[in-house]
């Protein structure tokens, strides 16, 4: 069986680049910055995750580009929240 590409969404902030990719065939939510693992969520963290943002109809198992986009505005967001809180 042939894996299937990641849905890929990407943010930039200046200088800095992060990612959020969802894998259907495994169902993982991945966020990363370069090579740093910001969060990582498997099933059924995952689907919750993307249904709790999800303009379509897919339960959070079925992400689109702008599912992801969403979510990953959220973390980031949430992220810049929890900086200046601390």
């Amino acid at each position: 069986m042939r894996a299937s590409k990641p849905v890929m969404a990407r943010l930039k902030l200046g200088d800095r680049e992060i990612i959020a990719s969802f894998h259907a065939s495994s169902g993982q939510l991945r966020i990363t910055e370069g090579a740093k693992i910001l969060q990582a969520l498997r099933p059924p963290d995952s689907w919750l995750a993307m249904a709790s943002i999800s303009q379509e109809s897919g339960w959070g198992t079925r992400p689109t580009v702008e599912d992801l986009s969403a979510y990953l505005q959220g973390f980031v967001s949430s992220q810049a929240a929890a900086s200046r809180d601390a």
